[in-house]
């Protein structure tokens, strides 16, 4: 088995943003909806203004072969600050390997260092295996499944 490490992707860095912008473009694909050429080019820039952090997953070859998205907000009803997961993609190859939870477990990690006391994340409600890796993280996610194309908001506290 190759070693993967885990690390925050340096956004002004091509080598690790194009393979972000290219997983995210599958990852959208898997759920039915396709990215036009704007969107992804204006992804790196948004990015970059927006997100809290993202992690990448690096195989020993060196290749990126999943990541993670995550944004800092403010939870009006908590009063602090929250971190929601707003991407979780490993390419098909880096499946069922544990890298989702490795990323999941980094991204607690960012999170807690910056001050955040919730992790917040949407998962489609066909999406078995992410519905699987979140219940083993401690989020409450319910069994029943809701209507097709739905989408589950869930949270858990870190602090």
């Amino acid at each position: 088995m190759t070693s993967t490490i885990i690390r925050r992707a340096d956004l002004d860095d091509p080598a690790d943003l194009d393979p972000i912008v290219e997983q995210t473009v599958a990852f959208a694909a898997e759920g039915g909806r396709q990215l036009d050429w704007s969107t992804r080019h204006a992804l790196g820039d948004q990015l970059r203004r927006r997100a809290a952090f993202v992690l990448v997953a690096v195989d020993s070859g060196d290749r990126i072969v999943g990541h993670l998205m995550a944004q800092q907000v403010l939870s009006s009803f908590g009063g602090r600050e929250c971190c929601n997961i707003h991407d979780l993609y490993l390419r098909e190859e880096a499946r069922g390997r544990g890298l989702g939870r490795r990323l999941m477990d980094s991204c607690e990690e960012h999170a807690r260092a910056l001050g955040c006391g919730r992790l917040t994340l949407e998962v489609a409600v066909e999406n078995d295996a992410a519905r699987g890796l979140y219940r083993s993280l401690g989020f409450e996610i319910p069994e029943e499944r809701g209507p097709a194309g739905a989408t589950l908001y869930v949270d858990r506290r870190i602090d």
